[in-house]
């Protein structure tokens, strides 16, 4: 039940029923899939404050804390426990993939760079791993508008016989389970298909969607452009495939082999909104729940979220305290009370166009305290205008 709230996003219902288990009970299931619902929520703190508590850390335990970290950039402190486990035992590649990932996700290419010529000096390491790590390397490079060196780097993949994994999403449509892949053209009704691609480009357009070409991870033909390349994703084809059906389901259900891309992601959450439907996938490493332009992921970390109405933040006391998200652009500057934790009284002061991720925490809006649960939660209240 913890790993299942924590591949949905559920974060703190997962630490609440593992806090709720008795001490004797817990075991390293239990603490992995803990840890993970925190890397999944974006909860930092949480995850370092459980993994303390741990009496015997395997290295899957080790991994899962050093995934939370990298996903949400903390490299430094990744790399410090890297070393910590590497003094007693031999180096352990997940934990050296995760941190890829979280590289990647940041385009730093120089640490991509670095952990990549890491992971090619370890024993024992499969071609699926290597080909993961190239990969990852690759976009990253694709990602940063190195695609010279990109290019590169596939070429010398093809060359040595290491393959990329295609790309697959699965989707059933009146009892039948359907297959696509990028660029698919094998379906009966692909005329339709693309068809209804079009169209919802259009409407992303109109809702303001900007596709972003940083997903884009190999060089481009004459013939395509930003938008038909990632339009032609395998779960784009899955989701137009049920826009054409009749009636049109308000709920959808697609899987994934891999992790869905960033531009993917933002169009399926305003696609959820435009056509006013639930859509639900299941990708590489969690289950995704869109609905009403919004996913259960929350896309952590935070990267140009505006906050268009209130929004209520519930988070415990500590991690308000050292969350390091920089809320900046302020309308209202004077809210901010200290560098430490801002708060304002007036919950008319608080204006907030973006977020992003920084090393400075300020909160803005009026404050009060509520309990739910387990814990003391501050309830944040953050107006517009």
């Amino acid at each position: 039940m913890i790993n299942a709230y924590g591949l949905n996003g559920m974060g703190y219902e997962a630490i609440q029923l593992y806090h709720r288990m008795p001490a004797e009970m817990r075991n390293e299931k239990s603490h992995v899939c803990v840890l993970n619902a925190c890397s999944h929520s974006g909860l930092v703190n949480e995850c370092r404050s459980i993994f303390t508590t741990i009496p015997n850390k395997s290295n899957y335990i080790y991994t899962t804390i050093i995934d939370c970290l990298s996903r949400s950039f903390f490299f430094d402190e990744a790399m410090q426990l890297i070393e910590e486990f590497e003094r007693h035992q031999p180096p352990y590649l997940p934990m050296y993939m995760s941190l890829l990932s979280g590289a990647r996700n940041q385009n730093d290419v120089s640490l991509a760079r670095q952990i990549t010529e890491r992971i090619k000096q370890l024993d024992h390491v499969s071609d699926d791993c290597l080909s993961s790590a190239s990969v990852l390397f690759g976009n990253t490079l694709a990602s940063s508008g190195d695609l010279e060196e990109a290019s590169k780097l596939r070429l010398e993949m093809n060359q040595s016989g290491i393959g990329k994994k295609v790309g697959l999403s699965w989707t059933e449509v009146n009892g039948e389970i359907v297959e696509f892949r990028v660029k698919d053209r094998r379906h009966p009704r692909t005329k339709e298909i693309y068809d209804e691609l079009h169209r919802i480009e259009k409407e992303l357009i109109e809702h303001g969607h900007k596709f972003d070409a940083s997903w884009i991870t190999r060089e481009m033909m004459p013939d395509e452009t930003v938008a038909s390349i990632l339009n032609s994703h395998s779960e784009r084809l899955a989701l137009a495939y049920h826009f054409i059906q009749r009636p049109v389901p308000s709920h959808i259900q697609i899987v994934k082999n891999l992790r869905i891309c960033g531009d993917c992601h933002g169009a399926i959450k305003l696609i959820s909104k435009i056509r006013r439907c639930e859509i639900l996938i299941r990708d590489a490493n969690r289950i995704h729940h869109f609905s009403d332009g919004k996913c259960s992921c929350a896309a952590l970390p935070l990267d140009n979220l505006y906050l268009r109405k209130p929004v209520y933040l519930q988070m415990q006391e500590e991690l308000a305290r050292t969350l390091t998200y920089d809320i900046y652009n302020f309308l209202s500057p004077h809210s901010r009370t200290n560098k430490y934790l801002g708060v304002s009284n007036d919950p008319t002061s608080g204006n907030i166009r973006s977020l992003g991720v920084f090393n400075v925490t300020v909160i803005v809006g009026g404050v009060q305290t509520t309990n739910i649960g387990f814990v003391d939660y501050k309830c944040f209240y953050l107006h517009e205008g």
